[in-house]
């Protein structure tokens, strides 16, 4: 869901990469144009201002991506197959280093652990309240 403006969900990011645009620019600018002993310093520190400003462009598309819950278990594989060889080995291996690395304090007792090994993530349930912006 896009931000009235029009500047997507991260506004903060987007003005801060047009910021840094502005000022790397008017500074290389200044190094061009401007009779100092010092205009190469200026020359590189605006090219590195702008160069930096990628990575507020960069923060800004990327909290602009929208992907489907659906699609994203497919891809990461989230929704692994019930009752799979691998996965059981994993998991047992799994609590023989959690075990064996962990204090004596922290030992859970077999029923919780096996009651932990059978969580699995659910969606969340649609709200009513838009959703909080993330950037």
């Amino acid at each position: 869901m896009a931000a009235p403006g029009g500047l997507g969900r991260c506004v903060a990011a987007f003005w801060l990469a047009l910021a840094f645009d502005a000022l790397g620019l008017a500074v290389l600018l200044a190094g061009v144009f401007a009779d100092v002993f010092f205009s190469d310093l200026l020359i590189y520190g605006g090219g590195i201002g702008i160069f930096l400003s990628l990575v507020w462009w960069v923060f800004w598309y990327a909290g602009n991506l929208e992907v489907p819950l659906e699609e994203l278990r497919d891809d990461v594989g989230l929704v692994p197959p019930k009752g799979s060889l691998l996965r059981g080995l994993v998991q047992g291996l799994s609590l023989r280093l959690s075990s064996a690395f962990a204090g004596p304090r922290s030992r859970a007792p077999p029923a919780a652990a096996a009651a932990a090994a059978d969580v699995e993530l659910q969606p969340a349930a649609a709200s009513a309240r838009p959703a909080a912006r993330i950037c």
